[in-house]
């Protein structure tokens, strides 16, 4: 599929990986839907950027921890781009520090609400509103580390997205392509205090050294994975790793 002259819908697309995604399909030519929560002023500073590249942009504020969120989310899209997205970036993720003895109920479905069941809800939306024959590309953000002793339900989403990539691949082939890349460090966490970021930087580069790359992980390295997958017409069900050989020693 062709970027260009597409429509594609980013979610949490207002700040960091999303906001880099958005604009990077926008200088490829695609329109683009910036959905935030909570980041209003950060997802109208995207939709600008786009704006100013020449592109249709327009964002959308949903809660995609509940299912009439992502509905609201879909509808809107149609309603202010007046095409269906053909591209869906699932990018947006509750990433809640919570231990296993922290996590109630109310924790673990944010998380499963927003990790897995939005990409479920989205693929969905995409699939009905594509016409027989039409195709569609659904790429899914997801970690390349499975276990957090300090964000227990986070990580364990992370599985249940790996699983949806993969079911959702076989139940909507041929027409839809679902696949997922997995990333490594890329960027501080949001949650993390400014005077732990260096700490931390180090930690993660030490972490680095083991993989091929010997570096951490750039945003454009996360878009130019996205962007393949769109463009590639055969691959499905794939997991794409973007965290420079790290997810072997996890």
């Amino acid at each position: 599929m062709q970027i260009c002259g597409t429509t594609a819908l980013v979610t949490g697309a207002g700040r960091r990986i999303g906001r880099a995604l958005a604009l990077s399909l926008g200088e490829s030519g695609a329109d683009v839907v910036v959905h935030y929560n909570t980041s209003a002023d950060a997802a109208l500073g995207t939709v600008g950027m786009l704006q100013d590249m020449g592109v249709k942009a327009a964002a959308v504020a949903a809660d995609l921890s509940d299912a009439d969120g992502c509905a609201l989310l879909w509808s809107q899209s149609l309603r202010l781009m007046g095409d269906v997205p053909r591209i869906v970036i699932n990018n947006a993720s509750f990433y809640g520090r919570f231990s296993f003895w922290d996590t109630g109920s109310d924790i673990w479905d944010v998380a499963m609400g927003v990790n897995v069941r939005a990409p479920f809800l989205l693929s969905k939306s995409l699939a009905s509103s594509l016409s027989n024959g039409v195709p569609g590309k659904v790429v899914n953000i997801n970690d390349s580390r499975r276990v957090y002793r300090s964000r227990f339900a986070y990580g364990v989403s992370n599985a249940g997205l790996s699983g949806l990539t993969r079911s959702l691949s076989v139940a909507l082939a041929p027409d839809v392509q679902v696949n997922e890349v997995l990333l490594g460090p890329t960027l501080p966490p949001v949650d993390m205090p400014e005077s732990d970021v260096d700490v931390d930087r180090d930690v993660r580069d030490r972490y680095a050294m083991y993989g091929p790359s010997g570096r951490m992980g750039s945003l454009s390295d996360v878009c130019d994975a996205v962007k393949f997958l769109i463009l590639n017409d055969h691959i499905s069900g794939a997991s794409l790793s973007v965290d420079g050989g790290l997810s072997a020693r996890w």
